[in-house]
């Protein structure tokens, strides 16, 4: 806003200088000219320096994993960002993020580790992602299922049966720049099926296991390969 204020301030001064010396001082006429075209130059430089400016004429830029999550609305149709990593499905590795129920939940950087020390250890930086992985609503192992009895107060009569089970999702991978399909897959959750021990009132289930960041480590594996004969 600065910026453009200031462009508009000596927009003025010119138009001002011109009226009152006419043609009769064509040289200084230029030198404002040129000066009103570099100002003009510089404010625009300045002003595609600020990230909501630069977003409307590039298009987005990703700056948080968990800005991804709206590439997996409107089931995984919606709106990618033109200016995220290319994908090349020859040349690996592929930083990835995972996104479950509109949360960023895993991603990965592309080091060959087969367990992080720490998360943000393998945190990929938003602008490096090129795939991500929209876990879709699932349903059960069979044969995994239990069911556990709730009361109010933890003890006596009780008031609602949950089930619970393994859980298995469909997974879509898209290209983080244009959204375009890579593949689909499945993941399974959470071996360890087991009661909660609390509960939402009036929740029946089934509650399913959710999948552990290996899962998806192996569902993507084939992607983090480089080119042959690196």
């Amino acid at each position: 806003m600065l910026a453009g204020a200031a462009v508009v301030a000596f927009v003025v001064v010119v138009v001002r200088e011109i009226l009152r010396h006419g043609t009769e001082e064509p040289a200084l006429v230029a030198v404002w000219l040129v000066g009103t075209t570099a100002v003009l130059g510089l404010a625009s430089w300045g002003l595609m320096l600020l990230p909501p400016v630069n977003d409307a004429v590039l298009g987005d830029l990703p700056r948080d994993l968990r800005d991804f999550a709206r590439i997996c609305e409107d089931d995984h149709k919606g709106e990618p960002f033109p200016r995220a990593a290319s994908y090349q499905p020859s040349d690996g590795p592929h930083p990835w993020v995972v996104i479950e129920d509109g949360w960023d939940s895993y991603s990965f950087a592309g080091e060959q580790a087969a367990e992080p020390k720490g998360e943000e250890e393998l945190e990929p930086d938003p602008g490096t992602v090129e795939l991500v992985a929209c876990r879709e609503q699932g349903g059960s192992v069979p044969g995994t299922e239990i069911t556990c009895a709730y009361s109010p107060s933890g003890v006596g009569p009780v008031a609602q049966s949950v089930k619970f089970s393994q859980g298995v999702y469909p997974v879509v991978v898209v290209e983080a720049r244009t959204g375009d399909l890579v593949r689909r897959g499945t993941v399974k959750g959470d071996t360890d099926v087991e009661c909660a021990r609390f509960i939402a009132e009036g929740e029946t289930g089934p509650v399913h296991t959710d999948p552990r960041r290996d899962a998806y480590v192996d569902l993507l594996a084939d992607f983090q390969a480089g080119p042959s004969g690196s």
